[in-house]
């Protein structure tokens, strides 16, 4: 119960801050890491947000997985195959949380559904 009140706080944080940074699957992180999360933040794009049916997502490095989360930090759409359409229809309206996953990195977005 703990942990879904600190995943909605922690949600809050990062749905209402202006920047948002890539982070990395792995524990360990160098300097090189840390530029390639800001690359890949960088080059992942999604569109339309706010979404009404379908979010296109677009990516110069390969997507991996897509997952996305309510703000209570439930995982409600786990995505692995055809990442240009995503089929948002079944949610209902609020704030989302998307991870976009490449190779060992992914991209945390937060995302509007009409």
């Amino acid at each position: 119960m703990m942990k879904k009140y600190f995943l909605l706080f922690f949600f809050f944080i990062l749905a209402g801050s202006a920047t948002l940074s890539a982070q990395s699957d792995t524990d360990h992180q160098d300097t090189i890491g840390v530029k390639d999360n800001f690359a890949l933040n960088d080059a992942v794009s999604m569109y339309p947000n706010p979404v009404e049916n379908y979010l296109t997502i677009r990516s110069n490095s390969p997507i991996t997985k897509v997952e996305v989360y309510s703000l209570l930090g439930d995982l409600v759409k786990n995505v692995k195959t055809n990442f240009s359409q995503i089929d948002l229809r079944n949610l209902n309206s609020g704030i989302y949380m998307i991870k976009i996953y490449s190779n060992q990195f992914f991209v945390t977005k937060k995302l509007i559904k009409k």
